[in-house]
């Protein structure tokens, strides 16, 4: 009966995004379930000397730490190119099918994009760090519409721009502009109008992609800005519960991990990472615990049968926490960047380009392979790997490596 059930929700999970079941696809920044979970099966148990074998490389992505989505049979990007900020569509072979200049690109601290492009239903969305949200044909790259969140709602982010993936949720297109009008809004994702936008609240955006929940019949968006942790009613806007949370910086890149009520929080500049829990009914958080341990910067984590792996900033190295109460299952030095989690494998891609396969075990850190990607550039390796198709996709500054993980 297991099988059955899981089979029809991936299936639902498709069809919100107007894919084909058949069809592999990573439609999103982190996968459909914002997870960094793959469901590739058959994948090498162990690497030749020199890694798995390069399937294709594409350069001129320009700068950027957009990662990768796919769907449809194309692979969409963002990077930097001619001082704009430009969408890019590759087919399945690494061919360039299109590119399209949405708006002015980031040349403050960092400069490059940040933000991965979304697809739904023959429609891909980008963000810029600048605060232009676009929204393209998947197949042309014409323009449909596009929204200066600046402009409209006087926009505020810290110091490295928007690098939010915006969320799709039915028809209504979900983001974080920030500011003092506003902090989320949702528009309709075919016109680009204003559905909703919470009030009561002035706070900046912070760099942290969002959630959908649900709990006590409610769905909820769970989303991060400059100072809180935010549960917002997803139909209206109206902000349900606002929890405390701050860094020195107003920095919170890592989307949160929901499980049965309680949502684990981890940032880096020394924050850590807590849990806090949702009431019954949904309205209100405490506290569970916090720990020092895994100050995740911004690559994120994955959770996996009660425990959560990823890597610290300020307290380097790579983490397994125990989601219940905090405690460190085991800490492996050093270590900073994205992990990924495939066929009983976690992959680790380091800042400096390192790859690693390690057994996803929470009793000790067992390498298995690694291997060392070649460097594009001096840009450390910021952007999340995707496993898709027996392949694994890794993009580093203008270009984008593909290999093979099955052969």
């Amino acid at each position: 009966m297991k099988k059955y059930v899981l089979a029809g929700m991936f299936l639902s999970l498709f069809c919100a995004f107007g894919l084909s079941a058949e069809t592999p696809s990573w439609p999103i920044w982190q996968g459909v379930n914002h997870d960094n979970i793959s469901l590739e099966k058959g994948l090498l148990k162990e690497w030749p000397k020199d890694g798995p074998a390069l399937v294709w490389k594409y350069e001129g992505l320009g700068k950027g730490y957009a990662s990768v989505s796919i769907a449809d049979g194309m692979i969409f990007t963002a990077g930097d190119l001619d001082s704009k900020n430009t969408v890019i569509a590759l087919d399945m072979n690494g061919k360039l099918l299109w590119q399209a200049a949405t708006g002015d690109s980031w040349d403050k601290d960092f400069p490059g994009t940040r933000g991965t492009p979304q697809y739904n239903e023959g429609m891909v969305y980008h963000l810029s760090a600048a605060g232009m949200l676009a929204a393209l044909e998947a197949k042309t790259g014409k323009l449909v519409w596009s929204l200066d969140l600046a402009e409209k709602y006087g926009s505020k982010a810290g110091g490295w721009g928007l690098s939010e993936s915006p969320l799709i949720d039915g028809n209504n297109l979900i983001c974080m502009p920030g500011g003092k009008k506003t902090v989320v809004v949702a528009l309709n994702k075919k016109t680009g109008e204003q559905v909703w936008a919470t009030s009561g609240l002035a706070d900046n955006a912070s760099y942290c992609s969002s959630l959908i929940i649900e709990i006590a019949g409610t769905r909820q968006l769970l989303a991060e800005s400059a100072t809180y942790v935010l549960g917002i009613n997803a139909k209206d806007g109206t902000i349900i519960w606002k929890f405390p949370y701050k860094t020195g910086c107003d920095c919170h890149a890592t989307t949160p991990v929901y499980k049965d009520g309680s949502i684990f929080l981890t940032s880096g500049y020394g924050k850590g990472s807590c849990l806090i829990k949702l009431s019954k009914d949904g309205t209100s958080v405490t506290e569970e615990w916090k720990s020092k341990d895994m100050d995740n910067h911004h690559g994120g984590v994955v959770f996996l049968d009660g425990y959560v792996y990823g890597s610290g900033a300020q307290k380097p190295g790579w983490f397994c926490l125990n989601f219940e109460d905090g405690k460190t299952a085991w800490n492996k030095k050093p270590g900073k960047g994205s992990p990924i989690y495939a066929d009983k494998m976690l992959y680790l891609l380091d800042e400096q380009g390192k790859l690693t396969m390690i057994e996803a075990n929470p009793k000790e850190y067992k390498e298995v392979s690694s291997f060392k990607l070649p460097k594009a550039s001096k840009d450390t390796f910021w952007a999340h790997p995707v496993i898709l198709d027996g392949k694994i996709y890794i993009r580093h500054a203008g270009m984008l490596y593909v290999y093979d993980l099955k052969k």
